[in-house]
């Protein structure tokens, strides 16, 4: 789901949008070092950049811990006798690859495939001028920029 950006009447520059999507793309990091730039330049980034740069870092933290707890879980249940097999099972399912483009030396799992097509739909909404809405993060974020700007 899209939310307009509560500025309407402030137009959201072309450069805010790329730095928004790459910030997704990079995990954030040019997203952070578009924040050290600005920082080090005395400049404050306007709410929407400044909302997906902080969402897109958030997001990849989070996506971090979850595949390392994943990562964490499985090798403890691979060490015990008898989960051990339900532990390789879950890693199989996780790792197949669903989509193979054999010419472009690309696959995707279908966590990688759902996180494709949602980097996509991100994309999409940047380039609208919209913010991402994601429902318990969304809130938070905004509840804690309400006064940013």
């Amino acid at each position: 789901m899209m939310i307009k950006v509560q500025h309407n009447t402030i137009k959201i520059t072309t450069i805010e949008k790329i730095i928004s999507i790459l910030s997704y793309i990079s995990m954030g990091i040019i997203g952070l070092l578009w924040l050290i730039v600005a920082h080090l330049k005395n400049k404050k980034l306007r709410f929407f950049l400044m909302y997906n740069v902080v969402q897109s870092m958030v997001i990849s933290i989070l996506l971090t811990i979850l595949k390392l707890g994943l990562d964490i879980i499985l090798s403890i249940l691979g060490r015990i006798p008898l989960l051990d097999f339900i532990a390789a099972i879950i890693y199989y399912v996780i790792s197949f690859k669903i989509i193979r483009f054999y010419s472009l030396g690309i696959s995707f799992t279908a966590f990688e495939l759902i996180l494709f097509l949602l980097l996509i739909y991100i994309i999409i909404g940047i380039l609208l001028g919209r913010i991402f809405y994601i429902p318990y993060l969304s809130n938070f974020m905004q509840k804690t920029m309400k006064n940013y700007n």
